[in-house]
């Protein structure tokens, strides 16, 4: 992942609104986008990739309702003002909603990231916090099957995972560190919680925080 320190944020209105402008002109082509593997889709990202190296999209699925176009800074902090501003200035486009930053999908999903599976219902996780620093969070997540060596694999796909389930803003806000281990022989005992409750625990962490 970038350095947030190397990242050059252009909140240039003109750059903005030309790939709205540009967009806007290529909606037949955004109707038909589905998947990947339909050229548009590297068109549009690099259309996109002009305003910062570090923005990418999502798309939903077509349906009956209007579509979402979620842009996305990939949990870089400090290119959310610019997403933010980017949705705070698109045009209508007949059939889709702008969205800014992955919205919270919660935890009924499972993921397959580098040849590893990773659902919810085998991850625990433990709240790691300094007294001295108690605004700084941190999680000791614990994942069944868990080794050594693919321990990279492991923390990039649970923050993909935090991404998706608590929404892009809340797992780059509310969750300052996480570390992966193997799930212990009794979770409960050693004071792990079910990583399906992560989302009700940092509401309960924000409560005590503002009082």
């Amino acid at each position: 992942m970038q350095d947030p320190h190397d990242i050059d944020v252009d909140l240039d209105p003109q750059k903005i609104n030309a790939f709205w402008a540009w967009l806007v002109s290529r909606q037949s082509a955004l109707n038909a986008l589905e998947s990947p593997d339909d050229p548009f889709w590297d068109e549009l990202l690099e259309r996109l990739q002009v305003l910062n190296a570090g923005l990418w999209f999502e798309v939903s699925a077509p349906g009956d309702e209007d579509r979402e176009l979620v842009i996305t800074a990939q949990g870089e902090w400090e290119l959310f003002p610019l997403v933010e501003a980017m949705v705070s200035v698109a045009p209508e486009l007949p059939g889709w909603i702008p969205v800014a930053l992955k919205p919270a999908m919660g935890f009924g999903f499972s993921i397959g990231y580098r040849g590893l599976e990773l659902d919810p219902q085998d991850i625990w996780f433990e709240p790691m916090v300094d007294p001295d620093a108690p605004d700084v969070l941190g999680l000791r997540v614990a994942v069944q099957g868990f080794n050594d060596d693919q321990e990279e694999d492991f923390a990039n796909g649970l923050l993909l995972m935090l991404d998706t389930a608590l929404g892009e803003k809340a797992a780059a806000t509310d969750v300052d560190l996480v570390e992966v281990c193997e799930v212990p022989e009794d979770p409960d005992d050693e004071g792990f919680l079910p990583f399906a409750e992560l989302g009700s625990y940092l509401a309960w962490r924000k409560s005590r925080l503002t009082h």
